[in-house]
């Protein structure tokens, strides 16, 4: 399909709910509307007055009829529309995160995350999947961790990668996902930069050498402002937690993100934003919907926005398959839990919180 840059607005949706740049069309509905450079110009004419001896008789003559009267909906479609699973109600986009590299053919997706818009209750969700969970049947390729299946995808067919990866989701979910959203870490290390940092309350000690990226973390509890490189590094360590505390810190980064474009002006970082995000980030996510997400993101509070990671023992365990380390997912039971997610505590609270209901403790 046809690649086209988004405009500049779009920003606002990446930065609200993570990151975004130039897209790929999934359906051509999406696309934005084209704008001339040299729209024609309209010929203005008169209308003329109306002879003011009208008579009330025509002027009569011309009122509408009264509306037709407007049937309630049955009780039982009521009833249906109401009974329908959460997330059937939602607009779900698929954030993806890659290590991509320039000059590199092998990259992972390590950032899975679902985005889920509730625009008539008023609210949004994000569900972390991990990047080790196993994929028994990857169509045209053998058994693997799902961070390779939008890399094996788009080997096949340049262009299209995440097609492969929403339809496998949308089967093992029981739901639907309408957008997607993909970002190399570099060009997120260059939005932070572009923010001038982002500020986070670092909960637990994270300390990890990452020599892919040149990265020496380390970070201690409190309130820090994290630069690209470091914020980079926060997001990607695994030392701490594992692959599950690691989502819980990008579900985290995500909610800081938004707090600061709320809190600061970030106008004067527009055109470094663009930069940043014009090469490295794709969406089918057209512009007139761009802007509603953006717009509805921004504007909700932090208790309507929930989150939740798939994590054991319920949903995954541990085991070993083709030589690899895996989580391997319930399918069944992550379907019925990622339903459960709104009825959680606000992300702020529930990425630092067990299944149990007890919090995570620092490794």
């Amino acid at each position: 399909m046809k690649r086209q840059c988004l405009h500049l607005t779009n920003l606002l949706l990446i930065i609200a709910l993570a990151l975004g740049g130039c897209t790929r069309s999934r359906a051509a509905e999406s696309a934005p509307t084209p704008i001339a450079e040299n729209p024609p110009q309209i010929e203005m004419t008169a209308t003329p007055v109306p002879d003011m001896t009208t008579t009330a008789t025509s002027v009569a003559a011309t009122v509408e009829p009264p509306l037709a009267k407007v049937e309630a909906l049955p009780a039982a479609q009521v009833a249906e529309s109401v009974s329908l699973p959460p997330l059937s109600r939602t607009v779900n986009i698929l954030l993806l995160g890659s290590d991509r590299r320039p000059n590199e053919p092998n990259w992972r997706t390590d950032v899975l995350m679902l985005i889920a818009l509730d625009m008539d209750e008023k609210r949004a969700a994000a569900i972390s999947l991990p990047r080790d969970i196993y994929i028994d049947e990857i169509p045209g390729h053998k058994a693997n961790k799902i961070n390779v299946v939008d890399y094996l995808s788009e080997k096949d067919d340049p262009g299209n990668g995440p097609a492969l990866l929403i339809s496998i989701l949308e089967e093992k979910l029981e739901i639907s996902i309408h957008h997607f959203l993909r970002f190399e870490f570099e060009s997120f290390k260059q939005v932070v930069d572009a923010l001038d940092g982002v500020e986070l309350d670092i909960e637990c000690r994270v300390y990890e050498y990452l020599p892919e990226e040149d990265i020496e973390l380390y970070l201690e509890p409190g309130v820090q402002r994290l630069a690209g490189k470091m914020a980079l590094g926060y997001v990607r360590a695994r030392n701490q937690g594992g692959d599950l505390e690691r989502a819980r810190r990008q579900q985290r980064m995500v909610l800081a993100v938004r707090d600061q474009l709320l809190a600061e002006n970030q106008i004067p970082h527009l055109p470094a934003l663009y930069a940043a995000l014009n090469d490295s980030v794709k969406t089918d996510i057209g512009f007139v919907d761009a802007i509603r997400f953006a717009r509805f993101g921004l504007n909700l509070a932090e208790d309507d926005i929930h989150g939740m990671v798939i994590s054991p023992p319920e949903m995954v365990r541990a085991d070993w398959r083709g030589g690899m380390s895996v989580w391997v997912a319930d399918w069944p039971k992550i379907a019925e839990q990622i339903q459960t997610v709104f009825d959680r505590p606000p992300l702020i609270e529930t990425n630092t919180v067990g299944e149990a209901g007890d919090r995570v403790k620092c490794p």
